[in-house]
């Protein structure tokens, strides 16, 4: 009896998804609109968080971080670590991106790692839509797909396709739930979950955790400790132009510092960066 009302479910599951695929499916721009609406219109987010890198090199197969994240709506976005007395700091705005490790510019494009912060960072349709676009994400294609208990719009995609690089949006909530990066030859794909959301006010929202995994496999987790809304957060932070005035930056830094995958992100950052600049 149990496993026959398991079956019906699962055929009414499928029935669902079915039907609701041959029913009329908002466009892409205003769903990413409707994403935007339900974060809120605060000005700066600043978020507290504690940031794990699994990876079996690393002792215990896992380290913690402290990191602090800065958001100045609606493009600009900084991020500092600091640990075992290595200091890193990430900036990315409309004008370019900078990493610099030890008061040292090491690398000027932006990482694949800091993708996920782009559905909560671009408040305006027209900049997501650009950064979307540039990531290879076609914005006229939505199809509805669901994602563990989710039903959910998914922009760049046509389900249950996940080879190409796509957005999924919660279809009753409007929040992302979930955001797949294409891979490539020398590109591991990479997919970003956002769960555990918080209601940080009565207007904004942000996830409690963000997992995010390279090729099937946890590679980093954000987990939200604590935040403030609307802090005086400095427009010199996030000026790039600024930055490499401020800070030396390495000539020719050798080819195997330059971040390329989880283990370069941090772990490098703080093992071989330190070593360069003893």
């Amino acid at each position: 009896m149990k496993r026959y009302i398991q079956g019906v479910l699962c055929v009414l599951i499928h029935f669902g998804l079915a039907t609701a695929a041959g029913a009329y499916v908002l466009p892409g721009r205003q769903i990413l609109t409707f994403m935007i609406d339900q974060f809120g219109p605060g000005r700066t987010l600043v978020v507290f968080q504690k940031t794990v890198l699994y990876d079996p090199g690393l002792e215990g197969g896992m380290q913690e971080l402290d990191e602090t994240l800065y958001y100045r709506y609606p493009d600009r976005f900084r991020s500092e670590v600091s640990s075992a007395g290595v200091e890193q700091i990430r900036v990315v705005n409309i004008n370019g991106a900078l990493t610099v490790v030890d008061g040292k510019i090491i690398a000027e494009p932006e990482s694949q790692f800091d993708h996920f912060k782009d559905l909560m960072l671009y408040k305006e349709t027209d900049l997501l839509v650009e950064d979307l676009s540039q990531l290879g994400i076609n914005v006229d294609l939505v199809s509805l797909g669901r994602f563990k208990d989710k039903i959910a719009y998914v922009i760049g995609a046509k389900y249950p396709d996940e080879t190409v690089p796509q957005v999924w949006i919660d279809k009753s909530s409007f929040r992302p739930i979930r955001f797949i990066l294409s891979g490539g030859e020398d590109t591991p794909l990479k997919e970003v979950e956002y769960t555990d959301y918080r209601q940080l006010d009565k207007h904004m929202s942000y996830p409690g955790r963000i997992l995010i995994h390279e090729n099937g496999a946890l590679v980093r987790m954000h987990v939200l400790e604590t935040y403030e809304i609307n802090a005086e957060v400095p427009e010199q932070l996030f000026d790039v132009t600024y930055l490499k005035s401020a800070y030396e930056e390495v000539a020719s830094p050798p080819s195997n510092a330059l971040p390329t995958s989880e283990l370069d992100e941090v772990k490098r950052s703080i093992r071989d960066f330190k070593k360069i600049f003893e």
